[in-house]
């Protein structure tokens, strides 16, 4: 059963002030932005292959295509000083999201508790990149001892203060053998830029019998896949990669993992209809007559796996 948000029109609207702000925070920055030194090149992160197929280009970024692992990635990053500006001066956070789509975010952290596992997996977790915890408290719930690590003050400070446990900013911050049970990473292993490293790292961070879990937006996405540059999707630059479901097990499967399940996540159908009735703005458009086909169904959407985001779950390999 898809998790959508019911009324996925009145979400955009209710966000639609806070990515106003962060869409002009975004052209500020941009132009600020020195063309010959502040971007790296990229090959392909999972396999290594060169650029060969550029799909487009959003606020300056040059999205490209990997045959060979089914992967889209940013061919020219900004190089990680210039990344580390653009997050430390970001207007808008997962905070806000959290206080005002809380039904909607619980739905789908409790759906990711589920692919993780039972009793037996119950222990020590750490979620990177937690904002403002709330997942921490539905894990809590659910009978985890849950750590964050949040890299955003004003975030990690509302977490701390709700009594929560975080432990610092980035995985730097953690000794090895740190001995955890479950590393979650919601929407974050695609703002890294070399993401088989990352995800060696993490192994020092778990048990032997340790759980990593992901949640990612996905190239297999049917509004990926259609929409192209309109969808929310592609930003041109936090988001540097962007996993298939193949391209991922490459990615896990490199740093010594395999996989233990999987599924696919929000149908994206809103948006999808809503382009394919012809609107300039699909995600904020109300249609005369909107675009109806049984392939928009959300749930055949998310069966068939070409929901918006993967979430997954991998396993240190014996």
């Amino acid at each position: 059963m898809t998790i959508d948000t019911k009324d996925q029109l009145q979400l955009h609207h209710a966000r639609q002030k806070q990515l106003s702000k962060s869409a002009v925070y975004t052209q500020d920055f941009l132009r600020h932005i020195n063309a010959d030194t502040d971007y790296e090149h990229s090959n392909c992160p999972t396999c290594g292959q060169a650029a060969d197929q550029p799909l487009f280009i959003k606020n300056n970024g040059q999205y490209c295509y990997c045959s060979r692992c089914n992967h889209i990635y940013l061919s020219n990053p900004l190089n990680q000083d210039q990344l580390i500006e653009f997050y430390a001066g970001y207007p808008t956070s997962s905070l806000d999201w959290h206080r005002k789509e809380n039904d909607f975010y619980s739905k789908i952290y409790n759906k990711g508790l589920d692919l993780i596992g039972g009793p037996n997996n119950y222990g020590r977790l750490l979620d990177i990149g937690c904002s403002s915890g709330y997942f921490l408290k539905i894990a809590n719930e659910r009978g985890y001892d849950p750590y964050g690590l949040e890299p955003n003050r004003l975030e990690a400070s509302y977490a701390t203060d709700q009594g929560l446990n975080i432990l610092g900013r980035t995985i730097d911050d953690l000794p090895d053998h740190s001995d955890f049970s479950v590393v979650t990473l919601w929407d974050v292993l695609e703002h890294i830029s070399h993401p088989i490293l990352y995800l060696k790292r993490l192994r020092s961070l778990l048990s032997p019998s340790g759980l990593v879990f992901v949640q990612v937006p996905t190239s297999d996405s049917l509004a990926a896949r259609i929409m192209r540059e309109t969808c929310n999707m592609f930003d041109g630059i936090e988001h540097l990669t962007l996993f298939s479901a193949h391209s991922l097990d490459i990615a896990f499967d490199s740093a010594g993992y395999t996989l233990v399940s999987r599924h696919s996540v929000i149908s994206e159908s809103h948006a999808l209809s809503n382009f394919l009735s012809y609107q300039r703005d699909p995600y904020l458009s109300i249609p005369e007559a909107p675009f109806s086909a049984q392939f928009l169904s959300p749930d055949l959407i998310e069966e068939s796996g070409l929901g918006y985001k993967i979430q997954a779950v991998y396993k240190i390999k014996l």
